[in-house]
């Protein structure tokens, strides 16, 4: 990570849970995948934990079975529970990000510093009721003049951009989402204000094009720093229109 800042990977997930990736999970993971009801809901966390300690384990160069997670003290409240996921072993200044959405995975690693990343699928919901949840008053106003298909696309541009500056924060979604604006009417990139604790207020909040059906976001410091975006096996493009 010389000439490139930051490093996000699109991924496809398997549909089938397979015993290579199974193995990579530590007991905690585990754990947590037999807690899955829905076999889809379990293979997609399954497959999706592995895939974050390969992508992970190829830019560090290495074991993926190694990597050994943990949380970084919340900048809000100064608590290990709910604040940003760090890698505790192998000893490392590098940060990542990392999101889930069915079959759907973004990983976002960084040399250190702060950095954010959501992906979403798509899928019918009450517009209006959820603006009232999570947009601001400029935001929903803008929202629900939209056609309806229209209007979800631009809830859901909000709603990664709002996840994805939160995690960068390093609070998650805990902070009012409502006091985020993320200005769902420009594509592209825009810039946040959002802060907690002593870090950065100002972030560079970028749309990528994750394929149709799906919104996606990176946030990082409002720094001139450089991302390179990867959709699978091949190179994509911050999405600006």
């Amino acid at each position: 990570m010389t000439a490139i800042d930051t490093v996000v990977r699109q991924l496809r997930l398997p549909a089938v849970e397979s015993e290579s990736d199974l193995a990579l999970l530590d007991a905690a993971e585990r754990n947590r995948a037999d807690r899955y009801r829905r076999t889809e809901d379990r293979v997609s966390f399954v497959a999706g934990r592995a895939a974050l300690r390969r992508v992970l384990a190829d830019r560090l160069g290495f074991a993926a079975d190694r990597i050994v997670f943990g949380r970084s003290p919340c900048p809000g409240c100064g608590s290990a529970d709910h604040g940003p996921p760090r890698i505790s072993s192998p000893a490392t200044p590098v940060t990542f990000s990392f999101s889930r959405a069915k079959r759907h995975a973004l990983v976002a690693v960084a040399p250190s510093g702060p950095v954010g990343a959501d992906i979403e699928v798509l899928r019918p919901i009450d517009v209006r009721e959820m603006a009232g949840q999570c947009l601001s008053p400029t935001e929903a106003a803008y929202i629900l003049r939209l056609p309806p298909e229209e209007g979800l696309r631009a809830f859901y541009r909000a709603w990664v951009r709002k996840e994805a500056v939160t995690k960068a924060v390093g609070v998650g979604i805990v902070l009012d989402l409502r006091t985020v604006e993320v200005r769902p009417e420009r594509p592209g990139a825009v810039t946040v204000t959002c802060g907690a604790g002593a870090g950065p207020v100002s972030w560079t909040v970028t749309d990528m094009d994750g394929g149709p059906r799906v919104a996606a976001a990176l946030a990082l410091p409002d720094a001139g720093r450089r991302p390179q975006f990867m959709r699978d096996a091949g190179d994509f493009s911050p999405r600006n229109t």
